[in-house]
């Protein structure tokens, strides 16, 4: 079903049977490879270029962050003229470098690629080459395959600041990734006027996702983005690697689907035939399996680590594991793993477990409606655009959102604040408030004016129906049947989840309650400032070790170590949090461990919703899972022991029994929405 399939494998894994192949119907593409580049170019590289590894910095040349060294390799004649040639090192050998591979080559080309630091990608050459491109072969599109944000933007900066691209040509360099609106990513595939050339620079976004009518010729920088899963850390990490052999078939049949193309390969022979692997590796052994465990129990398959062993390339054990833990303490799964009531039901949702807590938790506590606008949120992508240059308006745009309350309402609060999650929610309900008064046209505009991806929007609206739908289904929402009728017209179900005057909603516009819900879903996605956290939790981090005092910055600390709130979120730049507490949907790991969507959170949330609870009664402290520490009276703290008991085994036999159970009445839950409500007003007053 795939040209790129690894199709030995699948047959030997189901017994040796047989395989049936279909040509495809692609047009003929010539490939040239980085050796054949450098020789039509007769390229030569600068032994300062960032892409050599004779020079001292030889190594750091790959992007650290978004700082991007975009100097041209000319140094090393004004070094020489001024008797700095020490500096520059003949030394360096590219350890890839296999001679009798090239002997029909240059000299020029040979001494390029012994000096090349493969490494890094050459952005002088990928400038020179697209240029080439454009001097001296027929009219078509150029489709640039880089592997991430800051690349393209380096790139299209340096082809719109050229000659050869200046002016009206600047249009129509055109860069192509998932943080675009969907307006900005329609434009690859406009026509551009005559003698004007389009050149595409996208991530690989463009490998399979996308057929671009015009475009003739590929180049591809052998490079992309991968998200990989540590299951020791227990976080993501974004790792920039080589493509595999079928990614570049992929990019290379890019070139070929209207006519005959070209692919230009910014990697040797020697890389693709040799050290390229065959495959992508499986998103299976670079994802977290929990959703994967859950479905496993739900479908009665047995023991969920001898299943996922008999997998075609089966996980490692230790990956399973953190997985089954995560399980248990969600709350999915008890005894010898065992699924729970609520497991039961995170099983229907079509969504991560932490996720699926939230939104079950959500309906229980009387706030609905913005939980399934955040649920879709985080399970979908995050509605706010970045065009280029325009970071300090989106920011700005972000603040004006938060200065309206959940209702539309000024909102002076510091409730609203400090929480990526509300932005969301607050961003949506005025969105949909203005879509039903005002129609269409006004709703694109109000995206326009906020930087929000307009069709992210609807998508949102349409996955709150179906969220919506499925807890109907399991019994915690009565859905009327009149409505059913509206499956189709997705407005009048989404107003009708909307709708404050349900009990389901009865504490919708209360940002206390909210942010206590989201914690009881992404919990254990804790992080905290030194002021909450166990001083022996602490001892040995790189934080204390270093000893080097952070200015006008907030240092947090996840359990494990130091991480840092990623530089989209509202909380990047606060100076004092409210709280010393933050709930976070996930770790990423990049130039630093960063927080993605974040939420300042309550004393009272952990307390209620955290995990195991331990009391120091004479010191009046509480630790939670053993590094996050809370002070209160002994006698507070034991109240709250109890009540998080009782309300265990009252969301229990609601959640196992959610079709007899008025929630909004149950005493327990009252008595913890109004804990909630008062900690709130105790702390703004």
């Amino acid at each position: 079903m795939s040209a790129t399939v690894d199709s030995s494998l699948f047959s030997r894994y189901f017994g040796n049977c047989p395989v049936i192949s279909a040509e495809g119907r692609t047009h003929p593409v010539s490939t040239y490879f980085l050796e054949d580049v450098y020789e039509r170019l007769d390229y030569c590289l600068a032994l300062d270029a960032a892409a050599s590894g004779t020079t001292m910095t030889g190594y750091r040349g790959k992007l650290k962050g978004s700082i991007v060294d975009n100097h041209r390799g000319k140094k090393k004649i004004v070094l020489s003229s001024w008797g700095d040639e020490s500096l520059l090192s003949e030394d360096y050998v590219n350890p890839h470098y296999i001679p009798d591979r090239y002997a029909s080559y240059s000299d020029r080309t040979r001494q390029n690629l012994k000096r090349l630091n493969e490494d890094v990608i050459d952005f002088d050459l990928l400038e020179d080459l697209i240029c080439f491109i454009d001097e001296n072969y027929p009219a078509g599109a150029i489709l640039v395959f880089l592997p991430g944000v800051a690349e393209i933007d380096l790139l299209v900066d340096k082809l719109t600041a050229s000659y050869q691209f200046g002016g009206i040509s600047s249009d129509w360099i055109l860069p192509l990734h998932s943080s675009l609106s969907a307006f900005e990513q329609k434009k690859v595939f406009s026509t551009p006027p005559q003698n004007i050339r389009k050149v595409i620079v996208a991530t690989d976004i463009a490998e399979t996702s996308i057929t671009i009518d015009d475009v003739i010729y590929v180049v591809d920088a052998g490079k992309h983005k991968e998200k990989h899963y540590n299951a020791q850390k227990k976080m993501s990490s974004m790792v920039e690697d080589w493509i595999s052999k079928a990614n570049a078939k992929q990019r290379r049949g890019r070139a070929g689907r209207v006519k005959p193309g070209i692919c230009f390969c910014l990697y040797t022979c020697h890389r693709y035939e040799v050290l390229m692997r065959p495959f992508q590796v499986p998103e299976m052994l670079r994802m977290p399996l929990t959703e994967l465990c859950l479905q496993i129990k739900s479908l009665s398959l047995g023991d969920t680590k001898s299943f996922l062993l008999q997998a075609i390339e089966p996980p490692r054990e230790d990956v399973i594991s953190s997985a089954i833990d995560l399980l248990y303490k969600v709350g999915a799964l008890d005894g010898n793993e065992e699924l729970s009531p609520l497991g039961y039901h995170l099983a229907k949702l079509p969504v991560d477990v932490l996720i699926g807590k939230m939104m079950l938790y959500g309906a229980i506590f009387g706030c609905l409606s913005p939980i399934l606008s955040l649920a879709a949120f985080l399970s979908y992508k995050f509605p706010f655009v970045y065009p280029k240059d325009e970071k300090q308006n989106v920011e700005r745009a972000k603040s004006v959102l938060l200065g309206n309350s959940l209702n539309n309402e000024s909102a002076s609060e510091e409730s609203y604040k400090q929480s990526d999650h509300l932005l969301m929610v607050v961003a949506y309900n005025k969105w949909a408030r203005i879509l039903h008064q005002d129609g269409t046209r006004s709703a694109q505009q109000f995206c326009r004016s906020f930087f929000l991806n307009s069709s992210v929007m609807y998508t949102i609206r349409d996955m709150r129906v179906q969220f919506g739908g499925l807890l109907a289904d399991i019994g915690l929402v009565d859905l009327p049947k009149h409505l059913l009728s509206y499956e189709r017209r997705k407005d009048k179900l989404d107003s009708w989840f909307s709708d404050m005057s349900h009990q389901f909603n009865l504490n919708a516009n209360h940002p206390s309650i909210i942010k206590s819900i989201i914690c009881a879903g992404l919990y254990p996605n804790v992080a905290a400032t030194t002021e909450g956290i166990v001083n022996s939790a602490l001892a040995g981090t790189t934080l204390l070790a270093s000893g080097l005092p952070l200015k006008d910055q907030t240092v947090l600390y996840d359990g494990r170590r130091e991480v840092h709130i990623h530089p989209s979120s509202v909380n990047h730049s606060v100076k004092h949090f409210r709280y010393p507490f933050l709930v976070f949907l996930e770790k990423v790991e990049t130039s630093k461990v960063f927080l993605r969507d974040s939420s300042i959170i309550s004393p009272y949330s952990l307390f209620l919703f955290g995990g195991s609870m331990s009391i120091q009664h004479q010191a009046g402290l509480i630790t939670i899972d053993g590094w996050l520490k809370l002070t209160a009276p002994a006698q507070t703290a034991v109240l709250f022991k109890e009540l998080r008991l009782t309300l265990h085994a009252v969301l229990k036999e609601l959640i196992r029994k959610p079709e007899t159970s008025t929630f909004s009445k149950n005493e327990v839950v009252k008595s913890i929405v109004q804990l909630l409500l008062e900690e709130d007003k105790d702390q703004t007053s």
